[in-house]
Parts: structure tokens; sequence; C-alpha cells
């Protein structure tokens, strides 16, 4: 019904397991009144076998199985002569996993494909990203968190901690790692104590060998303060430097 697809024109998409993930399809040179079409070919077989299910034509659903897909239709722009449809997939699951195709009732123009990956969770507490530490602290705990749906299990040693991409020793002195698994989640808890200078920077949980890792940046507050002195001292001296040129060009002229 909708043809063979073609490897070489398919873009590869993966999300987290409950994520959200937006597909953008864009078709040119269409008359303004074409049809764009979503499908969808689960890699996991139905009761049906695998084959391809409908979801959308332009923004009218097709399916009434799964409210998690959302459809965003602005059809034809004239200012670009496009055609512009984005599919949302929310709370990504592994039934997700598969092909999905955006096609025109145009037969001569290509489709545009997706082949979406779902990947375990992953979770650092506090946060990842930016964590300002005050100088006056003197330990902290980072958990990192793998879950996968329920027909996988999460082995624990597969999860690692990294400091500066280095990773991290278990019998450290300051470092201390301990392991919780439940099945389908694991957690991996490192407890940093007594803190310094040496456990700023870049701290990365990783999954099964770069499946998937995220990193959280620790940073000191009174370091913070310091680079921004420093920085500010040296625009001063720059700026100090200029006025005193300019006073003497002026004496000279």
């Amino acid at each position: 019904m909708y043809g063979i697809v073609d490897s070489s024109n398919t873009r590869y998409v993966s999300g987290e397991l409950d994520s959200t993930v937006s597909l953008r399809c864009e078709i040119a040179q269409l008359p303004p009144n074409a049809v764009i079409t979503w499908v969808y070919r689960p890699r996991i077989p139905t009761s049906n076998g695998i084959k391809w299910l409908p979801l959308y034509a332009n923004a009218r659903r097709l399916t009434q199985n799964n409210q998690r897909f959302i459809v965003d239709y602005s059809g034809y722009h004239l200012q670009t002569q496009k055609h512009l449809s984005i599919l949302t997939i929310n709370q990504l699951n592994l039934s997700d996993e598969g092909i999905y195709m955006c096609k025109s009732n145009q037969h001569q123009y290509l489709a545009n494909i997706f082949n979406i990956t779902v990947l375990p969770s992953l979770k650092i507490f506090p946060n990842d990203g930016i964590l300002e530490l005050h100088p006056s602290q003197r330990s902290i705990n980072l958990s990192c968190t793998v879950r996968d749906s329920t027909l996988h299990s999460i082995d624990p040693l597969n999860i690692k901690w990294f400091h500066n991409k280095h990773e991290i020793n278990y019998e450290r002195n300051s470092h201390i790692i301990n392991k919780y698994s439940l099945h389908n989640q694991a957690t991996l808890i490192l407890y940093i104590h007594n803190l310094s200078l040496n456990d700023t920077g870049s701290f990365t949980c990783d999954y099964n060998d770069g499946l998937i890792s995220k990193n959280v940046q620790i940073l000191y507050t009174n370091s913070i303060l310091e680079y921004s002195k420093s920085t500010s001292n040296k625009l001063m001296s720059t700026w100090s430097l200029l006025v005193f040129i300019m006073n003497i060009i002026f004496i000279l002229r």
C-alpha cells in the first residue's frame, strides 16, 4: 500500500523512555491542496503481524488507539512553497519503536522516513547540567537512575560514573559508590566526602558503554566569584591602559 522504504532517505531518531520526540516533515513543490499522510510500521509485531498503521491525514486523526500521537499541521506555506507537518509522540514507550513515514498523495514525491529507537531513561539527582556548591559544603550525593521497559532488566554493573572523562575508582577514599537494582531499574549513587577544588568539573553517568549518558558540571560558588572578579579586573586594567594611551596621544598633539 505504501511502497518500499528507501533506507538512504531514512533519518534515525532516538528518545528516552517516557520522553517526547517530534518528527518534522517538509515536502516541497506540492499543489496547495495536497494531502500529507503519516503512517507507522511497528518494530514489534502486532496481533495482525507487521503492517503499516495509519495515523494522520493532514490534521485529521485516522486512529483512536493512541492519543499520545499529536500532529501540528500548518499546511502549505506560500513563502517557502512547502507543506509542513510535525508529528509529536508523548510518553515514548517501547511499542513506539519502528518506521514512521510522512508522504503526500502525489506519488512522484519522496516520502520523509524516520526510524525511531527507544532508549532507557537516565536521570541524575539532584540534577544534570550545572551544580553550584557553597565553599562550606563538605559532601554531596549524586545518584544516577537508569530505567527501561518492563521487558528488559538493568544490570547495575553497566552503569558507571566518570570524573573529567576518567572512570571513578570504587576504592578511592573520597568517593563511595553504592548500587541498588530492581529488575528494570537500577541506581548508582556516588557519595563524595571531603570536597575540594579537585572535585570540580564534569561528572558523567554512563550506561552500557555510551548507549546513553548525562553529565553534571560541579562548580564552587567562590570559584565563580573569583572568575568574575578576575575578568572584571582584567577589563578595568585594559580600560585604564586605553585611557592612559589616549591621554598621551592628546598631549603629544
